[in-house]
């Protein structure tokens, strides 16, 4: 079944390393191994995902309105880059942020200082697979 996702992960417990002349935050969570809202990822659905996830644009918050639709030019702040897996955690990356941004600051603080507020989401159309009360 194809359906609309929204997932959101923090960074909560996770040591990330901020490289504030380059704007690069190593070792930050995409996408845990079991969601929020109840899904659960499996090793080889992390795999495929990789490369889904390796570039992918950054914005500020989600488009008002639809899902998909436009985003304004001040809200992009950076891209993921270096996704990779760990098997028992979900999805990490690198994220390159400008820091130039009118958020940079703050953002830089948050993941040195406060972990837990640097979290990603997205919104994306995937199949899914129910397994009794677990959706795949």
């Amino acid at each position: 079944m194809k359906e609309t996702l929204r997932e959101y992960v923090d960074s909560r417990g996770v040591k990330m390393r901020v490289d504030r002349g380059r704007g690069i935050i190593r070792g930050v969570k995409i996408l845990g191994r079991n969601s929020r809202n109840g899904r659960r990822y499996p090793t080889q659905t992390l795999v495929r995902a990789v490369e889904l996830y390796e570039g992918a644009k950054v914005n500020v918050n989600h488009a008002k309105g639809a899902a998909t639709g436009p985003r304004d030019y001040q809200d992009r702040i950076g891209a993921i880059r270096g996704v990779r897996v760990r098997p028992e955690e979900g999805l990490f990356a690198d994220f390159h942020f400008n820091p130039k941004h009118a958020l940079a600051e703050q953002l830089i603080w948050d993941a040195e200082h406060a972990p837990e507020n640097v979290g990603f989401s997205h919104n994306v159309r995937a199949r899914t697979v129910r397994r009794g009360e677990q959706v795949e």
